[in-house]
């Protein structure tokens, strides 16, 4: 024992220690960012090509969709522990109204269907490059269900003010910070074949949502604000395409007559049989479902040669000429008014008889020698 020592058990000092979680602080939400969506429209003109215009393809927009309208300001009611130097983050939701189409598309019109891809704030990429993309999956959206995402760049108050004049913090730019959520992409399918054209009529097919933080994390989306609108319309056109006659001239021998048959002008020669003119035409695989906007119509490429437009002018000949009558022997104006309703087979194959016979123009008998005239067949849209 030293001598200094003191008999007796000396009391142990406890120190209690521990380690404090590491729990990051929540997002703090802004409120009162924004008042209403603001709308953005844009248009969509395409054609089609014939091996895009089949159903069941796919259609990828090869560019960014930049919507017009007007920029956004935000006026948050801030808190008092925001301040100048704060990091305020952007978190961007979107999603679509549209109805269910097939699997994995919103319904656009009855022959197309669309898939649309939104994007993060746009404010600073005025062609919609390099933006964070928030796809949709789902048509119509439910919140729950919206991606997210977060725009990359970091702001304070000092560099653009997002708050109001009542809450905005000491050291603040009085200059509003802006935001523009007007970009899309847009994929189609095709649901049927189109001819002519396919409107879009004006449709809602996005709409975007974001909330205003600072702090750490993300806002969810239960806090996110409806931001915009975004409406498309435009016209998607596919070409007809029909062969006549596969390619070839249809040639009608009216065979010989006598100028004493012709006895009265604009009438078929005594005796005189009609002549068939078989016009046999093939269209490609989009028209044998839209054969009801398919017409014929005949022309006279030298014109007519009387009030009715019935008479075909003959090449060189002023007295003679050529009328066309319908299967029924009806008399058929040749000055492409008359449109005649095509009808095709599964395998797009159609045909129209008529009927043609050579004429006087005049009530005097035609002089004797050839004539030839030619009359255009043509296929069109309605």
């Amino acid at each position: 024992m030293h001598p200094n020592s003191t008999a007796g058990v000396l009391p142990a000092l406890a120190l209690l220690t521990g380690l404090a979680s590491a729990t990051p602080c929540a997002a703090t939400v802004l409120l009162d960012c924004f008042t209403a969506p603001t709308t953005y429209n844009g248009s969509y003109t395409r054609e089609l090509s014939t091996d895009e215009n089949a159903a069941g393809r796919a259609i990828p927009m090869s560019h960014y969709l930049v919507n017009s309208g007007p920029e956004m300001e935000a006026n948050c009611s801030c808190p008092g522990n925001l301040f100048s130097n704060t990091t305020i983050s952007t978190t961007n939701y979107a999603g679509s109204p549209l109805p269910p189409g097939v699997a994995g598309y919103g319904y656009l019109t009855e022959r197309i269907d669309a898939d649309i891809q939104a994007y993060s704030n746009a404010i600073n990429s005025p062609d919609g490059t390099g933006l964070t993309p928030m796809p949709i999956s789902s048509y119509p959206t439910p919140v729950g269900s919206m991606n997210k995402a977060l725009d990359p760049l970091k702001f304070t108050e000092q560099t653009g003010s997002v708050c109001s004049d009542a809450t905005r913090p000491s050291g603040a730019s009085s200059t509003k910070r802006p935001f523009k959520w007007n970009v899309i992409a847009v994929s189609l399918y095709i649901k049927k074949p189109i001819l002519g054209e396919e409107p879009i009529p004006p449709t809602l097919v996005a709409q975007n949502y974001a909330c205003l933080s600072f702090g750490s994390g993300a806002c969810p989306v239960t806090d996110a604000k409806q931001v915009s609108n975004i409406w498309l319309s435009g016209t998607l056109t596919a070409p007809l395409n029909c062969i006549i006659n596969a390619g070839s001239t249809i040639e009608v021998d009216l065979g010989q007559t006598m100028t004493s048959q012709y006895v009265a002008a604009g009438q078929p020669p005594q005796g005189y049989t009609l002549k068939e003119v078989n016009i046999a035409y093939r269209c490609d695989n989009p028209a044998v479902s839209n054969q009801q906007k398919i017409t014929l119509t005949l022309t006279a490429d030298d014109g007519v040669m009387d009030s009715g437009k019935l008479i075909a002018k003959m090449i060189n000949r002023d007295d003679m000429g050529v009328r066309m009558y319908d299967s029924q022997n009806a008399p058929v104006a040749l000055d492409g008014t008359v449109e005649f309703p095509v009808v095709l087979d599964e395998q797009g194959n159609g045909a129209i008889v008529m009927k043609a016979t050579p004429v006087s123009t005049t009530d005097k008998r035609p002089a004797a020698g050839k004539y030839e005239g030619n009359v255009t067949v043509k296929l069109d849209l309605r």
